[in-house]
């Protein structure tokens, strides 16, 4: 039930996993003028490349369903978000606008794998008579991050921190929701 998993530890070793991808892709997609402006680009070049974005992301999407069939969701789910973690890093880095292009690339790849592998998870890992209720919580927290990442992102670019010095700490958040993820996971085999 809902309240069980409330209470299961590997349940809150997800939550940052949940709530970390719609909170900081929202904010990055909040901000893209701002960062256009800042990397010295018109925003028409970024806005070019959303068709490709879009594109990988259904392609991820396809390849992330098949690797989940074939692997299982306690081998992917911990590593999915690292191609987002690298596009943070291009994020932060670049002033090419090519390397933009890479960045939106490897942002797709967790995207579209976040389209089937957390599903996929409630299903292992909670059962699926009460697959509904914990898709609603899930989404919940996804909607919550996506509140709140355009506002943590907003407040601190006011206080002058730079966003791409910013769009570092989140390539960072990325791997520590994967670490946290292969913790929770490991822990919860083992008991």
């Amino acid at each position: 039930t809902r309240t069980e998993a409330l209470r299961h530890p590997l349940f809150w070793f997800m939550v940052p996993s949940l709530m970390g991808p719609s909170a900081f892709g929202t904010a990055f997609f909040f901000h893209q003028v701002h960062y256009s402006e800042i990397k010295g680009w018109e925003h028409l070049q970024f806005v070019s490349f959303l068709p490709l974005y879009t594109a990988g992301g259904v392609l991820a999407m396809l390849v992330s369903g098949w690797a989940l069939d074939k692997f299982g969701t306690p081998r992917l789910i911990p590593f999915y978000q690292l191609p987002l973690s690298l596009a943070f890093i291009l994020f932060a880095q670049t002033s090419d606008v090519s390397l933009l292009l890479i960045g939106f690339l490897f942002f797709a790849v967790t995207a579209g794998a976040n389209a089937t592998l957390p599903n996929a998870f409630w299903a292992e890992f909670y059962g699926t008579e009460n697959l509904g209720a914990l898709k609603a919580l899930a989404a919940g927290l996804m909607v919550l991050g996506s509140a709140i990442g355009p506002g943590i992102t907003g407040i601190l670019i006011d206080l002058g921190v730079p966003l791409d010095r910013q769009y570092l700490w989140v390539s960072g958040f990325f791997v520590l929701c994967s670490i946290l993820v292969y913790i929770g996971i490991s822990r919860s085999k083992s008991a």
